[in-house]
């Protein structure tokens, strides 16, 4: 009813969101690139496969940048599988036949901006990278691998004697020797030239026509999960479980093995799970917002650091915004407050000031009228004493 509602009006309340402070100054813009190489030793030049993760995070403020899944389980991956293989090719008599690169970098939630400029800036150069990437025959991306799921995206189905198909064999072959229970699923999807926007990390090799794919346990590029601000578990089991599937698949790669009854990697050569919960825990809890990331940040030493623990010559290139026409900027004001006051709504203040203006009216007619009582007391009075 409408009395009701009106009521409604009085009761209800309202919440007005205000935050202080000093409009943001454009700070000093960088990305950064980790990377490492693992060369196989005997021949003079080999083939080589490039393993590729981002370790920023998205979150609806900077500081609240601390996924874990998206992209902290990549990230743990790569480094324990960079440990695995290097105990592989320092094994006595073990000789792989492919180098290893290994990437990480920032700007991944930047539409990959960091891998994309370093990836441009090696193959126009000549240094030892730019003769590893002219001679990688696959580059595999790890993306959110941390919970349920097995997917492999690729630009196009893959096509038997591609070293798209031979990974995915490699892979599929390692699934069934160690959890046949998990399903591959391969996902196509072509990428879209004329949107500036990458779904997947490997799509900015594709475009320079490098062989790659990303694993995720994601199925689409948009799912909700990779924007998720609250991305804080991952099960350390399933990590375990896929890095231990991908880490075989790669080692099946590299060494061409082509019987599908036995393993690579033994008992004594598997991932550590305690390593992988530590790396992911770090990760979670430590600020990884692309704007906060300097050179000395506790992240980059730290997997810099771990890097180059299994890989050698580890080097941590900087990406500077341009001055002139810069394809991203950061600001300051990255931390602030926010004030939540308790109010009523705008309808209500309307009431309350007629209410106002009515009780004031009264006053001043009440006080307007009093000559007029005195002097109509004053004549009363006479009349009666008359």
């Amino acid at each position: 009813t409408a009395a009701a509602a009106l009521g409604n009006v009085f009761h209800s309340n309202g919440y007005q969101i205000v935050t202080y402070g000093t409009t943001p100054a454009p700070v000093k813009s960088s990305l950064y690139t980790i990377q490492g190489k693992m060369l196989s030793q005997g021949r003079e030049t080999n083939p080589s496969i490039a393993i590729v993760a981002h370790f920023d995070s998205y979150g609806i403020a900077p500081h609240l940048a601390k996924s874990a899944n998206g992209n902290g389980s990549g990230v743990a991956a790569l480094l324990e599988i960079s440990r695995l293989l290097s105990k592989l090719y320092s094994k006595s008599g073990n000789t792989p036949k492919y180098d290893v690169l290994f990437l990480l970098s920032s700007g991944g939630k930047l539409n990959y901006l960091a891998s994309k400029t370093w990836l441009e800036k090696k193959l126009s150069s000549d240094s030892l990278e730019t003769v590893l990437l002219n001679e990688v025959e696959f580059v595999l991306c790890l993306d959110g691998i941390g919970n349920d799921g097995f997917n492999v995206h690729v630009s196009k189905q893959p096509k038997e004697g591609t070293a798209a198909y031979k990974m995915l064999m490699a892979i599929e072959e390692a699934v069934a020797l160690i959890n046949p229970n998990i399903s591959v699923n391969t996902v196509p999807k072509k990428v879209n030239l004329g949107n500036p926007l990458f779904a997947w990390h490997h799509e900015i090799f594709t475009v320079k026509r490098l062989s790659a794919a990303t694993i995720s346990n994601y199925l689409s590029y948009n799912s909700l999960g990779r924007l998720n601000t609250f991305d804080n578990k991952v099960d350390v089991d399933k990590l375990y479980t896929h890095t231990h599937l991908i880490a075989e698949g790669i080692a099946r790669y590299i060494s061409d093995l082509s019987d599908k009854s036995v393993t690579i990697l033994d008992d004594y050569l598997v991932p550590n799970k305690q390593l992988l919960a530590r790396t992911v825990e770090f990760l979670a809890k430590t600020q990884r917002s692309a704007t906060l990331l300097q050179r000395d940040s506790p992240v980059m030493l730290n997997l810099e650091q771990t890097l180059s623990k299994y890989a050698s010559e580890v080097i941590v290139s900087e990406l500077k915004a341009s001055k002139r026409d810069p394809e991203f900027q950061f600001y300051d004001q990255t931390e602030t407050k926010l004030f939540a006051y308790n109010v009523k709504p705008a309808v209500f203040d309307l009431f309350l000031a007629i209410a106002v203006i009515a009780y004031l009216g009264t006053i001043y007619l009440c006080v307007g009228s009093i000559p007029h009582g005195m002097t109509y007391l004053y004549q009363m009075k006479k009349l009666k004493s008359s």
